[in-house]
């Protein structure tokens, strides 16, 4: 009997543990990054302008990649 009650107040006593659904991941996270742009002709200008735009876009997409790593190391 003794046993019995010992058995019964340490299962009481345990802790549940609760299993919580993943969150739902933000829209913007899961936007993919746009392709690389190209320059429109061969001139050093239009070559500067598409170097401009593709250091844009790498920001962009760079800082959304730290801003999703952040996102899921968060504690829950």
């Amino acid at each position: 009997m003794l046993a019995v009650c010992s058995t019964l107040a340490s299962c009481s006593s345990s802790t549940t543990r609760v299993v919580e659904p993943p969150r739902p991941l933000p829209a913007e996270y899961a936007r993919q990054c746009p392709p690389p742009v190209e320059p429109h002709d061969n001139s050093a200008d239009a070559a500067v302008v598409a170097l401009k735009e593709l250091y844009d876009q790498y920001g962009e997409c760079a800082g959304r990649l730290v801003d999703l790593v952040n996102y899921l190391q968060e504690k829950r």
